[in-house]
């Protein structure tokens, strides 16, 4: 279909002018001498862009402007206004415009505008299109009513369609690898393996066989050829959590694959290929682990082509409650029970508290919630916190952190791994916190 595009000016010499020029161009036109003759017009058809005279008989260019922008926001509209009255131009921008020329009508700058403009639009309309997509397949995981998780969203929207690496960056418990899995589905590569490999939880040794393979014989106990993960991806998509924990000698082979796809099975002379398209994610400071060199500096700049960085819980309020309602709905059904909402006094807590687990403990305290209580409204006494956990006493994030992480292990009796997934922290991380706030099992 020809882009159509609708011309509003009240000189009909205008009007024939610039209709005559833009169908020679390729685009059709529709033309109005008055801006309500062009607002009727507008409802009845459908328009790619609006060509507007500020000055016409009755309602003005800019309040058109404000008209066509109730009925379509993203509707692009160029304005053209004599020369010394700029001022109003200006005022038709702020309305909504896209842009505005001067009289007389540069022709080749005009087309250079509506060039512009439909392609500006045309992106919005993608990016609309693609975060529709993603909360079609993630509906309530991912939350955006904070200004800071649109931001993500955004960003995700805009990457996923391309092939470069990714670099998602947040604290434990963030939604890092939905948010990879995100990327993922609304990438073109969503028919095609999607594969996790956590580099923190596979042992060093092990690692390289996982990522590459290997030839029989290649190592005592190779009874057989073993195609890696990098391998069975094929044109699909690599997910490296924590790629903080990656060990140098690998570090140095990832860094060739992302140079020109290639790779060699351990144990094996020949020389593969594979496309896949890596994300990694982490929430270590991997600048502070380049300057001990622990990191190579040369990897990490090609895998940060985008970074994404995913905001704690802490710092997307809004998001909070849509989120533990949420999960109160998804887990209410799970376990077959029927339950309203939450107390004044919890909704008070669970806005107030810090989530150190982030949306991962989040959603674990919900779940506990709902299996525990007996009522229709979950209580304080079910969510398995005191009241002086959260915000409300002036003090800092370790002191909340160090109290809460000590509740969650005296609750599980010191059973490591079950508290570190009940934080949404990594076991290692969690020996990391109880050496820092020097905790001892009573």
């Amino acid at each position: 279909m020809k882009t159509k595009i609708l011309i509003v000016d009240d000189e009909k010499s205008q009007r024939e002018l610039l209709g005559g020029f833009l169908k020679k161009k390729g685009y059709e036109t529709v033309v109005a001498g008055s801006a309500e003759e062009g607002l009727e017009l507008f409802e009845k058809d459908c328009f790619n862009l609006a060509i507007l005279d500020i000055k016409l008989p009755g309602m003005d260019g800019i309040q058109l402007v404000g008209c066509l922008k109730e009925l379509d926001p993203d509707f692009p509209a160029i304005l053209l206004t004599a020369f010394g009255t700029v001022e109003s131009a200006v005022r038709g921008m702020k309305a909504g415009a896209y842009d505005y020329l001067t009289k007389p009508i540069n022709l080749e700058e005009l087309l250079e505008v509506i060039t512009k403009a439909l392609k500006h639009n045309e992106l919005i309309t993608e990016n609309k299109l693609l975060k529709e997509q993603l909360r079609e397949k993630y509906p309530g995981e991912i939350l955006s009513e904070s200004n800071a998780m649109q931001q993500v969203l955004d960003t995700m929207a805009k990457v996923a369609p391309t092939d470069v690496p990714v670099l998602i960056r947040g604290e434990s418990g963030t939604g890092k690898e939905l948010a990879a899995r995100t990327i993922y589905a609304l990438s073109t590569r969503k028919n095609e393996p999607f594969i996790a490999i956590n580099c923190a939880a596979i042992p060093e040794n092990l690692l390289e066989s996982e990522m590459f393979g290997y030839e029989k014989g290649a190592f005592t106990g190779a009874t057989g050829l073993k195609k890696g993960k990098i391998e069975i991806a094929s044109s699909g998509t690599i997910f490296f959590d924590e790629i903080g924990d990656m060990p140098p000698g690998l570090q140095s082979k990832l860094l060739r694959f992302l140079q020109d796809g290639k790779f060699y099975r351990l144990g094996s002379t020949v020389e593969l290929q594979s496309s896949a398209r890596i994300i990694a994610a982490t929430n270590q400071n991997l600048e502070k682990l380049i300057s001990e060199k622990a990191f190579r500096e040369d990897l990490y700049f090609r895998l940060k082509v985008i970074t994404i960085e995913i905001p704690p819980l802490r710092l997307r309020k809004k998001d909070i409650m849509p989120l533990a309602n949420f999960f109160l709905d998804k887990f209410s059904r799970k376990h077959h029970k029927d339950i309203d909402g939450f107390s004044p006094e919890l909704r008070k807590f669970i806005l107030n508290y810090s989530w150190p687990g982030n949306v991962r403990e989040l959603e674990n305290s919900i779940e506990r919630a709902v299996v525990l209580t007996q009522t229709n409204l979950i209580t304080m006494d079910n969510i398995g916190y005191t009241e002086g956990a959260g915000f409300e006493k002036p003090v800092t994030l370790e002191e909340v952190e160090k109290k809460h992480i000590e509740y969650v292990l005296n609750q599980t009796g010191w059973m490591l791994n079950e508290a570190a997934d009940m934080l949404g922290i990594h076991r290692n991380t969690m020996r990391m916190k109880i050496e820092k706030y020097g905790l001892k099992r009573k």
